[in-house]
């Protein structure tokens, strides 16, 4: 074929492309189809297709085999990274979820093996999917690196051994990872558009303390994102990082709108669509509410012919007794569906996501999904049915979060053609590819209260220094207790607030420090109304919170609390009251109800509160929120964080200790005395299992 008649003045060479790819779709004999057109598709660099069936494909595939996996050669793109990466200090590189970005990165330690690596991703998730990459598919490569999974700020890490590290966000807002790391060969931060300034994200002002502390001390770094054409304002960084993009995709997404003229049809036309659809389907929707919602409707009969899958009907005899009978994930799964939100516990998560892209034996080929996938979670989805373009109540997508949820479909050599079925309203926008393309802008180069606040510059916000003089505190006091914990905004916010309902709580902290035998639960509703924002349903969260921080042996498990909780608050959708003690027990209680009741706390000291009041929080409350959420023991944290399901970890640490560090010593340990470990629930004994593959 000609390639210079074929593709003449090519202006935007992806869109032939995706031409070529949609032919390769179409056509019945794949191996015909690319043979007779083996270098127009080399000249269009998927090389990945021409292979062998050109004599330039298998020179250049000849040269550019994966260190990583010898039956892989890299396409060009990724070479271009490869070699970006290390003519730059600091890159910020943009490409489509199809791209195989975090490849480049493992193929990046592969041939230069940087000692000590810091990868920082946004979720549980993906911190499983980067763990079993380097301990299962690339342990030859990566087998002289200690792996660890969290931060012990107690242990003195040896920096001159191989050390990667693998962390969440999260983690790395919570556990000040520059402090105790003080030299980073190779920092990647993973979905780095999360560092865009949002008022009113506490997380994200830590995140980009973290990323300016982190790239100040590591020898090279690398940003990655989708559909970022360009990020604003690097010069006002000390060291500009390089931006490259590139829109290379070996598959193609196509987006079919479905109109509809009322809102009130999109869950029975999502039905309708779903019907007429063959091969592993997502189904999105904005709020796990309408989620449900659309489990809520299913009609009797609807279930579809299953194989009996052991592990899975064992998990639906585990989930009735350990969450609910009642369930909506059971009554999903009774009718053929899975369920994925960063609601479920991870190891509930992993176990879904894994039979949905199991394509040795289909059992489960639709999942109904929220947002948590658009945070570089992997899947096997040849369709998606997007129910409506939102994330949560009310906020519309833009075009970014649109295609970022439509490259959740496609897969190299197994869908060349990926299709998101949008489910348009009178009211829905349309969305154009070219403007998912933005240019975004990190709030440590705004013009940021915050960052000036954590920088040393507060002088010039006499607002601050204010509220220093009103603590009767000094700028370091301030920094250490709460710099790294919220915003500014919030503390004035908390403040208010704790001023507001100091007396009442000091009241109930008296009342409970002469009669111990009080229930903590007024405790935790006085606390409740100064650190929370949303007064919703306030009685039964605090009523949740309180059972979630018993400390009991064995720990309370949901279905307890939630039949509980139903007994109180009979009138409550038995649904909701799941996902909220769910949701509470996965990340509000840890994070940011811990974190914003010490602030509280400071506030009382530097107002020399009775310290008898201040211990009652302590002993309590603080205590058990410490101890059954793992805030400082690592190790267990490590367990937690590998998807082991909470009410078995104090079992296996009984077995295997706690003094392990690193994931190759746990591996080892649990190796050895996986015999011993048969007691443990369905979802730990699949994560084990799992983990040791």
């Amino acid at each position: 074929m000609n390639t210079k008649t074929r593709f003449p003045e090519i202006a935007d060479i992806q869109v032939y492309r995706d031409q070529i790819i949609k032919e390769i779709n179409n056509t019945e004999n794949k191996t015909q189809y690319i043979e007779k057109n083996a270098e127009a598709i080399y000249a269009l660099g998927l090389t990945m297709y021409s292979s062998v069936f050109s004599l330039n494909s298998a020179i250049y595939n000849g040269f550019s085999i994966s260190e990583l996996d010898e039956r892989i050669s890299l396409h060009p793109e990724q070479i271009n990274v490869l070699e970006k990466i290390e003519e730059n200090r600091g890159l910020i590189f943009s490409a489509p979820t199809s791209f195989g970005k975090t490849f480049v990165i493992f193929e990046y330690i592969a041939r230069f093996r940087p000692k000590n690596v810091v990868l920082v991703v946004p979720t549980l998730a993906l911190i499983d999917e980067y763990k079993r990459k380097i301990i299962n598919q690339y342990r030859n490569i990566f087998k002289q690196y200690k792996v660890y999974l969290s931060i012990d700020e107690d242990k003195e890490y040896n920096l001159e051994e191989y050390n990667l590290f693998l962390v969440t966000h999260d983690r790395v807002i919570n556990e000040n990872i520059h402090e105790i790391i003080k030299n980073i060969d190779f920092l990647v931060i993973d979905e780095v558009y999360k560092l865009q300034k949002d008022d009113k994200d506490d997380r994200v002002l830590i995140l980009n303390l973290a990323y300016y502390n982190l790239v100040s001390i590591s020898r090279k770094y690398v940003l990655l994102a989708p559909f970022i054409k360009g990020v604003n304002n690097l010069d006002k960084l000390d060291d500009k990082p390089f931006f490259y993009g590139t829109n290379y995709s070996p598959v193609v997404n196509e987006v079919v709108e479905i109109p509809i003229i009322d809102d009130n049809d999109r869950l029975n036309k999502a039905k309708s669509v779903l019907k007429e659809l063959e091969g592993n389907t997502l189904v999105y929707f904005p709020t796990v509410m309408e989620l449900n919602k659309y489990i809520d409707e299913m009609e009797e009969g609807e279930e579809q012919e299953l194989d009996v899958n052991p592990i899975l009907s064992e998990f639906i005899v585990w989930a009735k007794h350990e969450i609910h009978e009642k369930w909506s994930v059971l009554r999903a799964m009774e009718n053929g569906y899975l369920v994925h939100h960063g609601q479920l516990p991870l190891g509930i998560r992993m176990l879904e996501l894994d039979l949905f892209n199991n394509t040795d034996e289909k059992f489960y080929y639709r999942m109904l999904c929220t947002a948590t996938l658009l945070e570089g979670v992997n899947t096997t989805a040849k369709n998606i049915i997007i129910t409506k373009p939102a994330r949560g109540f009310g906020n519309a997508f833009d075009a970014f979060d649109f295609y970022n949820l439509v490259g959740r479909t496609g897969r190299l050599f197994q869908h060349y053609l990926g299709k998101a079925y949008y489910i348009k309203g009178p009211e829905d926008r349309n969305y154009v590819k070219g403007e998912a393309l933005k240019s975004i802008e990190f709030e440590l180069t705004t013009d940021s209260i915050d960052i000036d606040i954590n920088n040393g510059n507060y002088a010039k916000h006499e607002n601050f220094v204010e509220f220093l003089t009103l603590l009767h505190i000094d700028y370091d006091t301030y920094k250490e207790e709460i710099g790294s914990k919220c915003r500014f905004s919030t503390v004035l916010k908390l403040y208010s607030k704790y001023c507001k309902n100091k007396q009442s709580l000091l009241a109930e902290l008296d009342k409970q420090n002469r009669n111990d035998s009080i229930s903590k639960l007024g405790i935790i509703r006085e606390l409740y109304k100064i650190v929370n924002d949303k007064p919703y349903k306030m009685k039964l969260q605090t009523f949740l919170i309180n059972k979630l921080t018993y400390k009991t042996i064995p720990r309370l498990n949901i279905r307890t609390v939630v039949n509980d909780a139903m007994n109180w608050y009979t009138h409550e959708d038995i649904n909701y009251v799941i996902k909220s003690a769910i949701s509470l027990k996965n990340s509000y209680i840890e994070f940011d109800f811990y974190k914003r009741i010490q602030v509280v706390l400071f506030f009382m000291k530097c107002e020399r509160v009775e310290q008898r009041l201040i211990d009652v929080v302590n002993e309590k409350l603080m205590r058990n929120i410490e101890l059954l959420y793992y805030i400082n023991s690592p190790a267990r944290k490590m367990l937690k964080d590998m998807g082991i399901y909470e009410g078995d970890i104090e079992l296996i640490i009984g077995v295997i200790g706690d003094d392990f560090e690193t994931v190759e010593e746990l591996q080892n340990r649990i190796r050895q005395v996986r015999y011993r470990l048969n007691d443990v629930s369905i979802v730990s004994k699949y994560v084990i299992d799992r983990f040791l593959a």
